[in-house]
């Protein structure tokens, strides 16, 4: 249903606008992928990026195709917008999550909540994403509607609409109150709370981006609700990966300015390339009747006591063994 008075020429020069937003969040996603591999410190949160990225593309694909082409075409975009969507903004969650887990200590009994939030967050998204495949596959006569300039349209109920809105409250708050929590009570490096606070602010755009979504959804602001599915999906994907580029172009920055120094492994940014372990060998100095030794001449000290004490003993052997003989002939 059409709500505003909206041409849909409008709404393709605004869909050029969105596109061209979430095509920078893509660039923002290669660019990473190629920096956190050349670095050689990929980890999980690039992991789902990498997924999300995908999704992207995925849903990008499809709501060309839905504004673009009619009939079959706009409804195979639809399916591909429609349930790419929740997808992006759910990994995007998900790789944020993992970022703050990868800040905080393996030592601390914070990092293994945080992991067992990132199980809750899959739990929600599976469920939800049952709950709207149900929804959209149960009655497939939907698809004769021509609802939206001609092309299949099937807005959310109110039920599934509130617990979508509901799961995204939920997990965006955590999002949010997660990174005040860790620069609040938890002691950290400069810039490990640089990005925490990066964090932060990201997690404070998707949020507005998603009650903006539900807001159009409950007026039954039908064309409108595309766009901000677009603006809400390039918003996570640029936060997502704007971290990366954000810590990487102050440490470039700040290197260019002042020169370089020792700096602590606690206090990692994850924009330096991996440090491979280095041993030492540690030598300890002995001082053996008034001479110091080291362990080398300690281990040839060692070696040549054993080789006299091994030579004593076989000549001590060797003397008995002749000194039995004449005992016997004295005896005899």
């Amino acid at each position: 249903m059409n709500n505003l008075d909206v041409s849909l020429d409008v709404i393709r020069k605004a869909s050029v606008g969105t596109a061209a937003l979430e095509v920078i969040g893509l660039l923002l996603a290669v660019f990473r992928f190629w920096f956190r591999f050349r670095i050689r410190r990929l980890w999980w949160e690039d992991a789902w990026a990498l997924a999300a990225f995908v999704l992207a593309i995925s849903y990008l694909t499809g709501t060309s195709l839905y504004l673009h082409y009619g009939k079959p075409t706009s409804t195979v975009g639809y399916w591909m917008s429609t349930f790419a969507f929740n997808p992006v903004i759910w990994l995007v969650r998900h790789s944020t999550l993992f970022s703050v887990a990868r800040i905080i200590y393996p030592s601390l009994m914070l990092r293994r909540i945080v992991l067992g939030i990132a199980m809750v967050f899959f739990l929600l998204f599976v469920s939800f994403m049952a709950a709207k495949l149900w929804y959209f596959c149960h009655d497939l006569s939907w698809m004769n509607n021509t609802l939206f300039f001609g092309n299949t349209l099937l807005p959310l109920d109110t039920n599934l609409g509130i617990f979508e809105l509901m799961t995204d409250l939920i997990t965006d708050a955590i999002l949010v109150v997660l990174p005040i929590k860790l620069l609040w009570s938890v002691k950290l490096p400069t810039r490990q709370r640089r990005m925490i606070l990066l964090i932060f602010i990201s997690g404070v755009t998707v949020t507005m981006a998603a009650i903006c979504r539900a807001i159009c959804q409950f007026l039954n602001l039908d064309v409108a609700v595309p766009l901000i599915m677009d603006v809400e999906v390039a918003l996570s994907s640029i936060m997502c990966n704007l971290l990366v580029l954000v810590t990487f172009l102050y440490r470039y920055s700040r290197s260019a300015s002042h020169p370089p120094s020792n700096e602590s492994d606690e206090d990692d940014d994850y924009t330096t390339p991996a440090r491979p372990r280095e041993t030492t060998q540690i030598l300890t100095t002995i001082e053996v009747g008034g001479s110091d030794y080291s362990l080398d001449n300690l281990s040839s000290v060692w070696g040549d006591g054993c080789a006299s004490s091994a030579t004593s003993g076989v000549s001590d052997t060797l003397s008995s063994s002749e000194q039995r003989p004449e005992e016997k002939s004295s005896r005899s």
